[in-house]
């Protein structure tokens, strides 16, 4: 929206409301210079469009002969939920896609790399992955974090909405806490723009926050492993999560946070564990593997995903995303099929200038470093034996390599189904295999980082 737009509808108002534009801005934003500032051409941020046009909606309200101005509907990809389900919730394709190929692992690698250049500050290493997944990833991030910082105190917290996750994630943490028993972990389901703080922004959701703290007693993993399984009723009744009508995509039933550590460190560990109300998002490390659809628009990641985590970084703290590049021999397979898709029309330059735009005077101390091909691309492999690739390729090897090009690509089942009953997807798989003598993807990365004090 064009300023003058926007001045003349608050012009008017003002002028129906009797109010003077310097306390339409205060009310509105804060700010009492707001009008004068978009007089001189200065740019807003969409929360702060959102916020003006919600003020005059609600002040509108219910004022004869006044029309309600509703404020805008937050950005949405598709407002059909059949179509725009999470597809990264497709527990089959996910868990074969997981085993047959090396991404957790290289991403793992990339993300310890980020390690080498964070600056902790006491009472400890902070890190939080906002896409916690089957904490594959967090639990090789952590080994490294050991190596790296042996005797430092841990804070980390993931995310993650998906409750046959979070029973995954759940196995691996025993060994973690046997390994660096100076750990707070912590888990939640809220959105992105809340869970670094572990705050819902709803006041209705806040009122229904389940906060569990979890303190481990014994000295082995299998005495960790014991009481962490007696949390499962607990997570079978409480993590659930519900498909929104309007977006398609899944939300809380409920907020949760869960705090584990090890209670023959409580002591030691008191001003890292959080509170209820009062925990921090100052946070050393964020990890943003693939926490959007690939066909998302980059105003969506950056306003609901990447722009808030941003925000959560400490000074010298840093952001790394990585989202799929394409370009690879699993697009062939793709494009085979379906002549000209391309699901990975955002790259990592529209993305971080998407955020940039949407952090506006908050982002004044943040680096955005997009980096070189050479630096940010990276590849990773479907892991086959050698003669599965040079010799007769079985269908087995075919259907696996035909699995992990669809779920990169995030196609839908509805679009599958005709593909899979001709089977010719199988045919144009093969085709590429012996072509390239294996399968590859390619991931970007990038980097988002708060300048030191």
């Amino acid at each position: 929206m064009k300023n003058d737009a926007l001045i003349a509808e608050i012009s008017e108002f003002c002028r129906r409301e009797g109010m003077a534009e310097s306390t339409f801005g205060r009310r509105a934003v804060n700010d009492g210079k707001l009008v004068q500032r978009l007089r001189d051409e200065k740019r807003i941020t969409i929360d702060t469009l959102e916020r003006i046009r919600g003020y005059m909606g609600q002040t509108s309200a219910g004022i004869p002969g006044v029309p309600i101005v509703r404020p805008p509907e937050p950005p949405l990809e598709k407002r059909d939920p059949r179509t725009n389900f999470r597809f990264f919730e497709n527990r089959q394709k996910y868990l074969l896609f997981v085993h047959t190929c090396s991404e957790k692992r290289v991403i793992a690698e990339r993300v310890g790399l980020e390690l080498g250049n964070i600056h902790p500050r006491p009472p400890a290493v902070r890190v939080f992955d906002a896409g916690v997944g089957d904490g594959t990833v967090l639990a090789r991030v952590m080994r490294t974090m050991h190596s790296r910082f042996p005797h430092m105190p841990f804070y980390i917290a993931g995310k993650e909405i998906s409750l046959e996750d979070i029973k995954l994630v759940l196995q691996k943490l025993p060994d973690r806490l046997y390994e660096h028993p100076a750990t707070v972990f912590v888990l939640t389901n809220m959105a992105y723009a809340e869970a670094p703080w572990l705050s819902p922004k709803s006041p209705s959701a806040a009122s229904s926050l389940i906060w569990r703290e979890v303190p481990l007693s014994g000295a082995s993993s299998a005495d960790f492993e014991a009481q962490i399984n007696e949390l499962q009723p607990f997570l079978d009744e409480n993590w659930r999560a519900n498909v929104s009508e309007r977006s398609g995509m899944p939300v809380y039933e409920r907020p949760i946070c869960l705090v584990f550590y090890r209670d023959d460190h409580r002591f030691m560990l008191d001003p890292v564990i959080p509170r209820p109300g009062r925990a921090e998002a100052n946070f050393d490390l964020i990890i943003a593997s693939q926490p959007y659809r690939a066909k998302s628009s980059e105003t969506f990641r950056a306003k609901r995903i990447i722009a808030p985590l941003a925000r959560a970084l400490r000074a010298g703290g840093r952001l790394i995303g990585i989202h799929s590049h394409g370009h690879d021999p699993g697009m062939e397979i793709i494009e085979a099929i379906w002549p000209g898709e391309n699901p990975f029309s955002v790259s990592r330059h529209d993305l971080l200038r998407a955020v940039k735009y949407e952090l506006g005077s908050a982002g004044r101390d943040l680096n955005f470093n997009a980096y070189a091909d050479h630096r940010s691309i990276f590849r990773y492999d479907m892991e086959a034996l050698p003669n599965e690739v040079t010799g007769p390729i079985g269908t087995s090897t075919a259907f696996a390599a035909w699995n992990a090009a669809v779920y990169v690509a995030q196609i839908e089942d509805d679009r599958l189904t005709e593909v899979t009953e001709s089977g010719r997807y199988l045919d144009a798989t093969k085709e590429v295999l012996r072509r390239h003598n294996g399968l590859w993807f390619y991931d970007e990365s990038y980097v988002i980082s708060r300048r030191r004090d």
